[in-house]
C-alpha cells in the first residue's frame, strides 16, 4: 500500500481505531506528513455513508438543527469569528467562490462581494441562494471560463477523496494571482500532539474525513498542484475547559462550573496558536507564477 497523497510506501500506524469503522486504522505517511483513514470509503461507500449522515452525525452526539435557518443562525457566530481570523485576505477581491457554503452563513459577512456557491445538500443550497449570485450543487457544474479572485472553504477540504484532482479543478476557476483559503483540522491538535488523549482520538478520527491535514502535508499537494503558499494561520477553536472535560470524562462538551471558574482564558489559546499546535489551521496559497 500507498500513501494516498505521495505515493510513498514510509508509512506508521497512528492509532488503532477509527469512529464506526470496523477493523479501520489511523495511519502517518512519514513522508508528506499527512495523517489518514485506511480503508478509505470509495465512490459508492461514501455516496451511502452520505445518505445517512444525519444518523452518523446524531450518533455522534452532535445536536442537529431542527430546521435549515435555524442551522443558518447558529452558523453566523462561527462565520463571523471567521471573519476576525480571515476577513483582511476578502479586502481586495470582487468575485468570491465558497465550496461547500451550507447555508451562506459567510457569505453574509461578504456584503460588498460577488458570491458564487457551490453546495451539495438541496435545502442548503436553496437557502444560500439569497445570499449568493449563482448557486451550483458540484463545482464542476460551473461554466467553462468562469474565474474568481478567491475560493474558499472551511472544513471541507479534509473530506475530499481525491485532493489533487480537486485542486486541478479549483486552479482552472482562479483568475492569474488569484488566492485558495481552506479551514482545515490540524493534525497537531492539542488533545492529539500534547496530551495523547485516548478517548478523543478515538472519537476524531472518523471515515468521513479521510485526510487530517498538517502544515507540510498541504505543502506537499498545494505545490504539486500549480500552487504557492502565501500564508498559514494557527487557530485554536476550542479552549481550556472543553480540553479539561475531554482528559477528566473522555467526552465532547464543557463543565459550566469550569467555565465561571477559568473564563475564556484567551492566554491559553494564544499560547497553542504562538506554538503551532491547535485544532485548526487556515491555509492560503496562490497560483504560482506562469500556472493558470
Amino acid at each position: 500500500m500507498q500513501c494516498p497523497l505521495c505515493s510513498s510506501e514510509d508509512y506508521n500506524l497512528f492509532h488503532d481505531r477509527v469512529w464506526s469503522l470496523d477493523g479501520g486504522q489511523v495511519l502517518r505517511c512519514q513522508s508528506c506528513d499527512v495523517t489518514f483513514i485506511h480503508p478509505m470509503m470509495d465512490e459508492e461507500q461514501e455516496r451511502e455513508f452520505y445518505k445517512s449522515y444525519n444518523e452518523h452525525v446524531k450518533k455522534r452526539g452532535v445536536a442537529l438543527s431542527g430546521s435549515t435557518k435555524e442551522l443558518h443562525e447558529k452558523s453566523l457566530a462561527v462565520a463571523a469569528e471567521r471573519v476576525t481570523v480571515i476577513g483582511d485576505l476578502f479586502r481586495n477581491a470582487t468575485d468570491v467562490l465558497e465550496v461547500g457554503a451550507a447555508t451562506g452563513a459567510f457569505l453574509t459577512q461578504l456584503p460588498d462581494k460577488t458570491c458564487t456557491v457551490v453546495e451539495p445538500a438541496d435545502d442548503n443550497r436553496e437557502f444560500a441562494r439569497q445570499f449568493a449570485a449563482e448557486v451550483y450543487a458540484d463545482i464542476e457544474d460551473i461554466p467553462t471560463g468562469r474565474r474568481f479572485d478567491i475560493i474558499c472553504m472551511f472544513h471541507v477540504f479534509e473530506h475530499i477523496r481525491q485532493p489533487a484532482s480537486f485542486l486541478d479543478s479549483c486552479r482552472k476557476l482562479l483568475r492569474s494571482g488569484g488566492w485558495i483559503i481552506i479551514e482545515v483540522p490540524h493534525s497537531a491538535d492539542p488533545l492529539i500532539s500534547l496530551y495523547q488523549c485516548s478517548a478523543y482520538k478515538d472519537f476524531y478520527f472518523q471515515p468521513m474525513h479521510p485526510f487530517i491535514h498538517s502544515v507540510e502535508s498541504l505543502r506537499t499537494i498545494f505545490s504539486a498542484q500549480g500552487f504557492s503558499e502565501k500564508q498559514v494561520i494557527y487557530h485554536q477553536r476550542y479552549g481550556l475547559v472543553n480540553h479539561l472535560n475531554w482528559l477528566a470524562t473522555g467526552q465532547p462538551g464543557g463543565n459550566a462550573e469550569w467555565q465561571a471558574l477559568l473564563g475564556e482564558n484567551r492566554e491559553y489559546r494564544a499560547a497553542l496558536e504562538k506554538a503551532g499546535q491547535t485544532d485548526t489551521i487556515f491555509y492560503i496559497a496562490e497560483i504560482s507564477d506562469g500556472i493558470c
